[in-house]
This record gives C-alpha cells, sequence and structure tokens, in this order.
C-alpha cells in the first residue's frame, strides 16, 4: 500500500509514485499485523479504514456490546518518539471533553499491549471525506458548501470555547455523512494535533519551538513560522478549505513544501473570480474569504460565529427595486404632466405599440455602402463646383461686389472669377475629404471588429484581452496575447499574466481528462516566471495521470 504524507491519500496500487492530488512522493506501507487482533480484550479489529501520516483507523467491533467502531492507532515506525506519543494520547482527551453534533465522538483511549502503541476508539462514521467529494467532483456549489461549512464553523467555536484549537483542519478531517434529513452532514475529526491552549501545563508545550504542526497546503502563517497559535489559526486553514471547495483549487501550490510554506507567510491569495472566472461568485464572499487569509490573525475574524455570520451574509440575495406592473400603476405613470422638454415640439412621445425594427447592416455592408456613397459624392461635388465656375450658369450666377458698394470693401469678401474660388466653393470641394476622414474612422472601427484586422491594431488587441478575460473566455485571449508577445508587444506584467492564464487553462483542461494540452500549456512556462513551481508540480502530476498510449 502506498501513501502520501502531505494529504493522506492512499491507493494498493504499489506502482503509484507520485500522489494524484498534489504530485508528492508516496511512501509504501507495510503489512499490517494488527489485522484479527482483540485489543485490551474488548476490540477486534477487522479491517483497514484508511491512513494518515501519525497513524492507521480500523475498524473493528466491541465485542461486548457488538456495536461497530473505529479505532486509530499510532503508525508503529512512530513509537519510539514519546513527544508524538503524547500528543496522539491528547488527541482522545482533548476530544472526549467536546460535545457537539458536528463533532466525533469518542468512546475510549488507551494503549496496545502488543508493540505498546496508543489507540482511540470512535465513531464509525460511513461517510465520505470532503477531500474525496472535491476530487470527484472538482468542487461544490455555493448551494451545497455554505451549509457544510455554517456547521464546521459551529463545531470549531466550540471546540475553541473549550480551549481546544485543532491545528490540523483540511478536507481530509472534515466526513460528509447523511444524517438529520441532511445528505452532506459534516462531522470533524481527528483533533490529534489539538492544544490544550488554557492550561499551563506540560502538554501545553509538546509542540516544541521549531517545530511545525499541520498539513502545509492548509497551515496557517504562524504555523508555518512555530509562532504562537490560537483559534484564528484554524479559521484561515478553514478559509483554505473553502476556497478549494469552492473552486476545486487551493491557492498555494509549489513543487516543494518550503516554498509552499513561504507563499502562505508573502503571497496575497488570487480572488475566487480570478481562478474561476467561469464561475460567479458574490464580491461579499470574496471579501469574506480574503479576510479568512488574512496573513496577520489580528485581521481575521474575531470568532467563527462571526466568521459564519459573514459567510451567511455574503450568500445572501441581494434585494433588487420591483418596479409597478399593476394596470393602475401604469395609469399614475401616464398621468404625470410632461416637463419642459418633452412638452417641446423637438421631443415626439413613444407610441404605446412596438414596431418592428429593420436589423442594422453589418459592418462589411456599411463600409461597402460608404465607398459608394463617397465615390457618388465626389463626383457630384465636382460637377457642381465646374458648374459654379460657368458664367451661363443662371442657377447660380456671378455677383460682382460692386453690386453691394458698402461690402465691397470688407476684408472677408471674395471676388468671383473663373480663376478663383469663394467659400461656398471651398466648402463643396471640402466635403468630400471630411466625408473621407470620417469614413476612414469608421473603417477602423469596422478593422477593429473584424479578427482578420485585429492583427493590424495592436492596441484594440490589447482591450479584446482585457474584455476576453473579464468574460472568463481564457482559451480565446491566450491565442491573443501569444500573437502580441511574438510582436514583441507585451510587458513583464501582461507576460506574467499569460503565464497564469496557462496554468488556468491547464487546469481546466486537465478537469477535461485533455491531459496533453494541459501538459503542453505547462511546458510553455519558463522557469523565470511565478508561477513556474505551480507548473513543475502540475506537471508532474498530470504526466502521471497522462493515459498510456495504445498499442
Amino acid at each position: 500500500m502506498k501513501l502520501c504524507l502531505t494529504c493522506n491519500f492512499q491507493t494498493a496500487a504499489d506502482e503509484q509514485e507520485l500522489c494524484p492530488r498534489d504530485g508528492s512522493s508516496m511512501v509504501t506501507v507495510g503489512d499490517d499485523p494488527l489485522l484479527g487482533l482483540v485489543v485490551e480484550g474488548r476490540y477486534r479489529i477487522e479491517s483497514v479504514i484508511g491512513q494518515g501520516s501519525a497513524g492507521t483507523v480500523y475498524k473493528a467491533v466491541q465485542e461486548l456490546i457488538s456495536r461497530e467502531v473505529a479505532i486509530k492507532v499510532l503508525h508503529d515506525y512512530l513509537v519510539s518518539d514519546e513527544e508524538f506519543i503524547k500528543r496522539f494520547t491528547q488527541e482522545a482527551k482533548a476530544s472526549s471533553r467536546l460535545t457537539h453534533p458536528n463533532i466525533i465522538t469518542i468512546y475510549d483511549f488507551g494503549v496496545i499491549p502488543k508493540g505498546g502503541r496508543p489507540y482511540i476508539a470512535m465513531d464509525l462514521l460511513k461517510g465520505t471525506p470532503l477531500s474525496d467529494l472535491i476530487s470527484e467532483r472538482n468542487h461544490l456549489s455555493l448551494e451545497e458548501a455554505m451549509p457544510i461549512f455554517k456547521q464546521v464553523c459551529g463545531a470549531l467555536g466550540e471546540a475553541h470555547r473549550q480551549g481546544v484549537v485543532h491545528r490540523d483542519i483540511k478536507p481530509e478531517n472534515i466526513v460528509l455523512v447523511e444524517r438529520s434529513g441532511q445528505k452532506l452532514f459534516p462531522i470533524v475529526v481527528d483533533f490529534g494535533i489539538a492544544r490544550l491552549v488554557q492550561e499551563d501545563t506540560e502538554l501545553n508545550r509538546i509542540t516544541r519551538s521549531g517545530t511545525v504542526c499541520g498539513s502545509p497546503t492548509y497551515m496557517s502563517p504562524e504555523q508555518c513560522t512555530s509562532s504562537k497559535v490560537d483559534h484564528r489559526s484554524d479559521m484561515y486553514s478553514l478559509g483554505i478549505v473553502i476556497y478549494e471547495t469552492l473552486t476545486g483549487e487551493v491557492p498555494f501550490l509549489a513543487d516543494e513544501l518550503v516554498k509552499v510554506m513561504a507563499m502562505h507567510l508573502s503571497d496575497p491569495p488570487p480572488l475566487l473570480n480570478q481562478v474561476r472566472s467561469d464561475l460567479r461568485f458574490p464580491t461579499e464572499l470574496e471579501e469574506v474569504v480574503s479576510r479568512a487569509l488574512s496573513k496577520s490573525p489580528d485581521d481575521r475574524f474575531e470568532n467563527m460565529d462571526e466568521f459564519a455570520q459573514a459567510l451567511e451574509d455574503a450568500c445572501k440575495p441581494q434585494d433588487k427595486p420591483v418596479l409597478p406592473t399593476s394596470s393602475a400603476s401604469l395609469r399614475d405613470f401616464a398621468s404625470i404632466a410632461p416637463g419642459p422638454l418633452a412638452s417641446s415640439g423637438e421631443f415626439i412621445a413613444r407610441k404605446e405599440t412596438r414596431e418592428a425594427v429593420a436589423p442594422l447592416p453589418k459592418p462589411r455592408d456599411l463600409a461597402s455602402r460608404a465607398l459608394e456613397e463617397l465615390a457618388q459624392r465626389s463626383s457630384s461635388a465636382y460637377d457642381s463646383v465646374q458648374a459654379d465656375r460657368d458664367p451661363s450658369n443662371e442657377r447660380n450666377p456671378i455677383i460682382p461686389p460692386t453690386a453691394f458698394p458698402d461690402l465691397a470693401n470688407e476684408k472677408f469678401v471674395r471676388r468671383r472669377t473663373n480663376n478663383t474660388f469663394g467659400w461656398q466653393d471651398i466648402t463643396r470641394v471640402a466635403a468630400p475629404f471630411v466625408f473621407a476622414i470620417a469614413l476612414l474612422a469608421g473603417i477602423v472601427v469596422f478593422a477593429a471588429n473584424d479578427p482578420v484586422m485585429m492583427k493590424f491594431l495592436p492596441w484594440k488587441n490589447n482591450d479584446q484581452v482585457d474584455n476576453l478575460i473579464k468574460e472568463g473566455n481564457l482559451e480565446a485571449a491566450l491565442p491573443l496575447m501569444q500573437d502580441l508577445k511574438r510582436q514583441g508587444k507585451l510587458n513583464k506584467v501582461q507576460m506574467e499574466n499569460m503565464n497564469k492564464i496557462c496554468v488556468s487553462l491547464a487546469k481546466q483542461y486537465a478537469r477535461e481528462k485533455r491531459f496533453p494540452e494541459a501538459i503542453s500549456l505547462l511546458e510553455q512556462i519558463p522557469q523565470k516566471s511565478t508561477q513556474s513551481d505551480a507548473a513543475k508540480t502540475l506537471l508532474k502530476k498530470y504526466k502521471s495521470m497522462k493515459p498510456a498510449p495504445a498499442h
């Protein structure tokens, strides 16, 4: 059996070298000698339920009352570590003090005589870890997820009031069962590295300075630096879990655990809508999750009750004003006297019935018609000017300035002869050129909306890219950015944005089982990019999941 010590994923496939979840190396766990053993004459161990970095969980039967239970036993290779054994025993004492419908029930704890391995007997949950549900479905909807996390907040809030900090909140430690009419009823399990913050005893110092506890992907910044940890650390970890549940992605991912921890300390998490632009999250929810993921505990919520209320408020539908639709209301609007502008003859009231409006012509039709119009106007304008220059033209005869002696000496009077143009002549000649300029502007607008002409308008390309990204159409945006890159028209920030799009699209392709395309995108990301670590991690994962070519 193979085990991932990072996320606790396990598989019976001995050939599995990398974890399909996070790309970490998997370790081999040997055959189990505890199967069939009766522990302290009370619990008969029947089978393995799951394994974690600290211990193995077995299905057992309490023989006296024939009750099925789960028994967690510390790994044998950790038994020599007295500190770890104390911490494991602490799980039983801490958890036994907690009474809440969303917290695992502890029945008993002790030490197995054979090998001196401590164990904990607890309620056998017949459900699915949240991590498995995320792996299966990629993400949960707001309607499914919010009731789960509201209850998890309630469970952790009760633990915090009892002075217990979980310190290892992650999807694997939230088991979903069917209970009380709810199909996804969450149970928080594994308080194995909890700390009784209210008791100043030796147990308070079990986790030594310089030793980190928890799963790095979900650890708070204060856990990463072995600083003082309180209930707000659980809030940060739960924020990561909420983030992953809603988007299918964790905010911080790298090929080395140390780099992940460094990202917890310094990098701001991407907004939910940036990670999954195909899903629309309320802005208020983004703000709540971002606050839970604040680097400083002081910037997070005060307690789990406040966090739960903020989540609930953020997901409430916004009230929209309802316009009156009754006939009486419409009559009231119709009886309102028009204002001064509406009373003017320059404004025409809207008809009560809607008339069909002819569809607007396409840009190409407009361009063709505009060129024809330009040719006609240029020709007619030239003919008109020539006619004006003809003295025999009775329609517009030449009038000498002496006919108006009072105006003959004004500077603005222009003598019109066969060799000189007046202002009317200039206007008529200039009109086609003005129209040509307007037409040119129209052609530019047309070209900016034509994919063939787009490449000749790089500034419009940038606008188009921005609009496509805002719409969540990353597949259409990426080729445009790659074209701009080949032309040398992307700055460093835009280059980095393109790398982020490559990572996002690769994740999308992987969800659709399009692993070759995902791998191709990730291989394009340069090592100097900030997305390089995430790309390397995903490359390992996707290459291990890529189906072998058929022979």
